[in-house]
């Protein structure tokens, strides 16, 4: 086969499971108090994380998953366990503005200069992993791993994940023209809705990787 066919088809294979528009809402979610610089420098940090993830598991990750004993359920749930984490935090994030004499509420310095975060501390886990590069895109490369053996094509998927990371990055960067529009008070409420969204995918990710451990007890019984 080309290798133009390679990248291509490894790039529809791994872009259907990386999934980036389906992250969006977890990435505002996640970056909701952060300054606009620090949001594209996390979607910056998740697109090459991203990239390097499904790199070390396409070269790797056959290795790993044997010497480890990993499955991918135990990704999922894993996964699903990080998600419902973050969205619990940011649903029970208590309204720390001050009042004034008359009750009436000021707005505080946190809401005029925003707290910046290292960028890595949600870009990595969990946006790049397990969200960007997880169960699904893992698994995608493991397929990838023994459709193309040879050096030439997988140096062909390898600029495939390439591509993938920086579709990922830029749309993550759409994010962020939507929270200048809605406002700070839109924002609050759009990264609480957001944040139950994030939790229901958590509990499904854990769903998901607890079926096939059941049908594997109950077939063991």
């Amino acid at each position: 086969m080309p290798l133009y066919k390679v990248v291509l088809l490894s790039f529809a294979a791994m872009i259907t499971m990386v999934n980036p528009l389906a992250v969006v809402p977890s990435f505002v979610a996640l970056t909701h108090d952060a300054s606009v610089r620090t949001r594209r420098a996390v979607a910056l940090v998740a697109g090459l994380a991203c990239m390097a993830v499904l790199t070390l598991f396409l070269l790797a990750g056959n290795y790993v998953f044997h010497i480890f004993g990993i499955t991918v359920p135990a990704f999922q749930i894993m996964g699903g366990v990080i998600f419902l984490t973050n969205a619990l935090r940011t649903l029970v994030d208590d309204d720390r503005r001050a009042f004034n004499v008359g009750g009436e509420k000021q707005m505080a310095d946190s809401d005029v200069h925003k707290a910046e975060m290292d960028p890595s501390s949600v870009a990595i886990v969990p946006l790049a992993v397990p969200m960007l590069s997880g169960p699904g895109a893992i698994t995608s490369v493991m397929v990838l791993v023994n459709l193309y053996p040879g050096i030439e094509q997988k140096l062909a998927v390898i600029v495939a994940i390439v591509a993938v990371g920086i579709t990922s990055w830029a749309v993550l960067l759409a994010a962020v023209p939507l929270s200048q529009v809605i406002g700070d008070r839109g924002r609050a409420v759009f990264a609480k809705i957001m944040a139950l969204l994030l939790g229901a995918i958590g509990i499904q990710f854990i769903i998901n990787g607890l079926k096939p451990v059941l049908v594997e007890i109950m077939r063991a019984g």
